[in-house]
């Protein structure tokens, strides 16, 4: 059966995503708590993420089956999930809620293994679904997966996690409501901007911390911005039947220091109060963005068609100060409306511009 685990662990699993370790398994039942959405912090190596102080708001599950060899279907109290692993890469092949059926021609990438620091996964998807049973939609986009930040993961005083893996991911899809085509116009569309950043801890096989933001859009109006995060704690792990995973915490033997993550050392804020002003210019085919912050920001920049394609991904990290620029070459788009979405430590900002 292709979801069997390998019984060989690679030497470097702790800075990387393996088939063994981190494939999710039938029969596991997984419980997440949600808790006040916080700043992911920068990436890179040796990075310290304190998410010690959030408090609880609620619980979340999701539990995963066979369907057969190769396939795999996630409950939680929301959807139903269906997966396939091909190729060394977990695919969603459709989802259903109690109003939405979708399922995907060209399936999305969840995850490719192994995955190592600094690496990335890109791909193309799309699918079709019916709202309410009778409401045609045809979706499609593009995802993209980077291992972007390594480094110690506290989330309480006896959960400090060395060798954790954080994970990014962006997802763009367009969603094309009532027609049967997929016309280049923004006639009755949807676009959803979906930035995903994930904590894989060494020796536990789920995410210990999660943070996502879906920003929505009509016709390239925002429409929404929503922000999450859960927390999967190592204790709520232990429990599951893993034997792999015991295996890695027995050979890790984890002991940290905590006086090495005291003080000045930690590169996580949880200040989301970016400080944050900007001007978007238009001149021709250069889009100009200038912007003042009052506090050390790392800013993304995202420059979107409606039909979820980036043209332009840009990010920075930029102390206090005034008149900072980013000038982004837009010769190479149509005429059209674009959206330039920008994330500035987790605040999202929305600016809607022509290119003529």
């Amino acid at each position: 059966m292709m979801f069997l685990i390998p019984a060989i662990i690679q030497a470097n699993a702790q800075n990387t995503l393996s088939l063994a370790a981190n494939l999710m398994q039938p029969g596991d039942s997984v419980t997440k708590e949600r808790v006040e959405y916080v700043y992911s912090g920068e990436g890179g190596e040796n990075a310290v993420w304190d998410f010690s102080n959030l408090d609880p708001e609620n619980t979340y599950y999701i539990k995963y089956d066979t369907i057969s060899d190769s396939q795999l279907v996630g409950y939680d109290m929301q959807k139903t999930y269906n997966y396939r692993f091909i190729n060394d890469s977990l695919l969603m092949t459709g989802y259903e809620s109690p109003l939405l059926s979708v399922e995907y021609q060209q399936p999305l990438l969840i995850q490719s293994f192994p995955l190592k620091f600094g690496q990335t996964y890109s791909a193309d998807y799309q699918g079709e679904g019916r709202y309410c049973g009778t409401h045609f939609e045809r979706d499609f986009g593009s995802v993209k997966i980077t291992a972007d930040a390594i480094g110690t993961l506290i989330l309480s005083e006896k959960d400090t996690l060395p060798n954790t893996l954080r994970v990014y991911t962006i997802n763009t899809e367009a969603i094309r409501l009532n027609r049967d085509s997929c016309r280049n116009d923004s006639d009755n569309m949807k676009l959803v901007i979906t930035e995903q950043y994930q904590w894989y801890a060494h020796g536990y096989r789920y995410p210990v911390f999660e943070t996502m933001t879906s920003s929505s859009y009509n016709n390239t109006e925002h429409v929404a911005t929503q922000q999450m995060a859960y927390r999967c704690l190592p204790e709520i792990q232990m429990e599951l039947n893993d034997s792999i995973s015991d295996r890695i915490r027995q050979e890790a033997r984890f002991t940290v220091d905590r006086t090495a993550f005291s003080g000045e050392s930690s590169k996580t804020s949880q200040n989301n109060d970016a400080g944050f002003t900007y001007d978007l210019i238009v001149n021709g085919k250069t889009v100009t963005i200038t912007y003042n912050i009052e506090h050390t920001a790392t800013i993304r920049v995202l420059i979107v068609d409606i039909m979820g394609n980036i043209y332009q991904n840009i990010q920075q990290t930029n102390p206090e100060g005034y008149n900072y620029s980013v000038s982004i070459d837009c010769s190479s788009l149509r005429r059209g409306q674009y959206i330039a979405y920008i994330n500035v430590n987790g605040n999202i900002y929305n600016k809607k511009f022509p290119i003529k």
